[in-house]
């Protein structure tokens, strides 16, 4: 029979294993802080004093400021589950104050599935035999272009 010490032992590193694991990403984004910006009334500055640079802007239009933090909770090696997520989108107008704060929770979160299509490039799709034939002749000897270099052309 094993001595109480090892079984111990085993008992906390099994049920270690099964503890959970919470990691936090991005800004923690304090409600009073965020009730600060008024529309109208705060500029950029005073954003970027309150809140901190933010997580990243709109991709098309600099004047839209977006605040991110997500909390994920993880069980074990193959369940990762987000917990909670806290998006603070602020959009400027054109003189550098904000014109409008907006909040969205998990709950406002949606689903992208991804398209599997490929992009069309341009050009010919040529087989095999056409590749081959079209090369002939393509390339000069290094000796040719008078330089010993083993590239064509150099």
């Amino acid at each position: 029979m094993p001595s109480v010490p090892y079984v111990t032992l085993a008992l906390a590193l099994v049920l270690g294993a099964c503890s959970t694991t919470v990691e936090t990403h991005g800004h923690r984004l304090d409600d009073e802080r965020v009730a600060q910006i008024r529309p109208g009334s705060s500029s950029r500055g005073d954003v970027a004093s309150m809140l901190g640079s933010p997580s990243t802007l709109a991709s098309f239009d600099s004047r839209t400021w977006y605040y991110v933090g997500r909390r994920v909770e993880e069980q074990n090696f193959f369940d990762r589950d987000v917990a909670a997520q806290d998006v603070v989108r602020v959009r400027f107008d054109e003189t550098g104050m904000v014109e409008r704060v907006d909040r969205f929770a998990l709950a406002d979160a949606r689903a992208v599935e991804p398209v599997d299509d490929e992009t069309p490039t341009g050009g010919n799709e040529l087989n095999v035999v056409q590749q081959f034939i079209g090369n002939i002749g393509r390339f000069n000897t290094a000796t040719e272009q008078g330089a010993d270099t083993g590239f064509p052309g150099r």
